[in-house]
């Protein structure tokens, strides 16, 4: 049943043109539970978000897949997990500018971590190192492609791949991997420590900001946006 509005809550000008009428608003409790559960949800998202990108899920395989780009200090998890997870093939990607000389093209950025692996404890004869174009977009994806080549090459038939990378990107690597390789081998992920700041508290350094943020933004467009 229809109610009648009440003559005094309305007001019509200019000749029905325009009228006033009675609205609710949220008061002062309502603004302050608002913000209190906006303040609790991003204290949440801040604490969790760092976790969920990190995860360190590494699988059996032979191969283990290292990006070239990962920091020097963090290769003791390397050594360690190469050791413990019955790999026998350490695989070094790295993009690079194709014909350039040694140090241009980025070539010197794999050769070091080679050589400190070697002498952390990695034979030389299980390290092989792996090139690609240096691409402008999708970088990840087109190394993935390319360790997914040179394995074709090899007559490589594997189940499982493990890829270690920089914390925060180790979700992106993995979703990413999963996609060159397709979905008859399963992508482990090495999530390796970043000392260039506090993962428990990211948000409370500059480096950690833009690493995190940058990295959540990312991943959000290579799960719903990205496509090969």
């Amino acid at each position: 049943m229809a109610v009648a509005e009440n003559p005094a809550r309305r007001s019509v000008f200019l000749w029905g043109l325009v009228a006033r009428k009675e609205c609710w608003i949220l008061t002062w409790k309502a603004k302050l539970l608002a913000l209190l559960v906006f303040a609790i949800s991003a204290i949440v998202g801040a604490w969790g978000l760092y976790p969920f990108l990190a995860v360190n899920q590494p699988l059996p395989s032979e191969v283990l897949v290292v990006e070239g780009w990962v920091r020097t200090d963090a290769l003791d998890g390397i050594v360690k997990e190469f050791n413990a997870g019955g790999h026998s093939i350490l695989a070094i990607v790295k993009d690079v500018r194709m014909g350039g000389n040694y140090w241009g093209s980025g070539r010197y950025k794999s050769d070091y971590l080679s050589t400190d692996l070697s002498k952390l404890g990695i034979p030389t004869n299980k390290i092989q190192l792996i090139y690609c174009d240096l691409v402008m977009k999708d970088r990840t994806y087109h190394s993935a492609k390319a360790v997914k080549a040179w394995m074709q090459d090899q007559k490589m038939a594997l189940k499982s791949v493990t890829v270690a990378t920089q914390g925060s990107h180790a979700r992106r690597s993995r979703r990413l991997y999963q996609k060159a390789f397709g979905p008859d081998v399963n992508i482990g992920v090495l999530a390796l420590p970043d000392s260039s700041y506090d993962p428990r508290g990211w948000w409370r350094s500059s480096e950690g900001m833009r690493e995190v943020l940058f990295e959540g933004v990312a991943w959000l467009y290579i799960r719903f946006w990205f496509s090969p």
